[in-house]
């Protein structure tokens, strides 16, 4: 019995090294190398593509190769084929801190006006300009799960004013977990956080609620010269609208780690935009040991009939 590897984009050959070196024994697969499916026990993936699973008709478990599961969810053979399948994903205690990270250098760049500064030193330039008061600099996280918690706490001890929403009311055990943090939730709270938001943070797992969430309607009522970083998925953000307001004036740029379509297209708007800085989905990635002990161990309690530690909700989504 064997592990498959349908990992594209993410190259597969670091995974299948470190598998090799903590399981020797298992056989393990890419999914572009001959192999038996019925072999197969455990998938691990990032994306899947419609019939991607049909052949796998003794499958145990399919596991994520991130923390975000909405790209395996909803193929149909899974829905159809593997209705009672356990669906897991790789938890990186480090993942949440470098995610942090990214988001808090970009915004960073944004409210100390680096790339202002940077042209001018091309151009030989020695000018400088007021730097904005911390009450111009108000942090808006959308989601406060583990990532977004983590993004949230990292701008506390610079001094910005911090809120954040979530799509439910936290339970005050929850609220006390992120001292120092506003938070808002459900419809009526995304319009209060937004209305006070400098730069708007989306960490949030990508569900039918939150698909097209950052929408030219929303994204309006951020104050005009507002900032957006999207580290969730591509997919909550209309990418059109984004631009709308970009070209008009009423948000002063965006910082965009993920998009609808991975890579953009070559014509893509987003590459050649002067306001945005475009990433590769490089915010926070999963190390390889991380995911391959995860991974293994998903294995195990599939065979041994245990439950999943990392299982997701299919029906929530993650």
């Amino acid at each position: 019995m064997a592990i498959l590897l349908m990992t594209a984009p993410i190259p597969a050959q670091p995974l299948i090294d470190a598998l090799h070196a903590a399981a020797p024994d298992v056989p393990v697969w890419s999914a572009e190398a001959p192999h038996d499916p019925l072999a197969v026990e455990a998938i691990l993936a990032w994306r899947l593509k419609p019939g991607a699973l049909a052949p796998y008709r003794n499958l145990r478990v399919l596991c994520s190769t991130g923390a975000g599961v909405d790209k395996l969810l909803t193929v149909p053979d899974l829905l159809d084929l593997f209705p009672d399948l356990p669906v897991t994903r790789t938890v990186d205690p480090t993942q949440r801190l470098r995610i942090a990270q990214y988001v808090v250098a970009c915004a960073l760049g944004h409210l100390r006006e680096l790339p202002r500064y940077r042209a001018q030193q091309v151009a030989s330039q020695w000018a400088r300009h007021p730097v904005r008061s911390l009450a111009a600099c108000r942090i808006g996280v959308l989601g406060l799960g583990a990532v977004g918690g983590a993004i949230a706490q990292a701008f506390l001890p610079l001094g910005f004013p911090v809120a954040g929403w979530a799509r439910s009311p936290r339970d005050p055990q929850q609220q006390t977990a992120l001292p120092g943090v506003a938070v808002f939730h459900g419809d009526a709270g995304l319009p209060a956080l937004l209305a006070q938001t400098d730069v708007l943070v989306c960490a949030l797992p990508l569900t039918p609620a939150t698909q097209g969430l950052l929408n030219r309607v929303t994204l309006a009522q951020l104050p005009a010269g507002a900032y957006v970083i999207n580290i969730g998925r591509g997919e909550q953000l209309v990418e059109d609208d984004l631009r709308a307001l970009l070209d008009s004036g009423q948000l002063a740029g965006a910082a965009l780690d993920v998009f609808e379509r991975e890579p953009p297209r070559p014509d893509n708007w987003v590459w050649q935009h002067p306001r945005v800085l475009a990433t590769p989905h490089i915010a926070g990635e999963a190390g390889a040991q991380v995911v391959v002990e995860q991974l293994l161990e998903a294995l195990r309690c599939a065979r041994a009939g245990l439950p999943q530690p990392l299982a997701v909700d299919r029906g929530a989504g993650y």
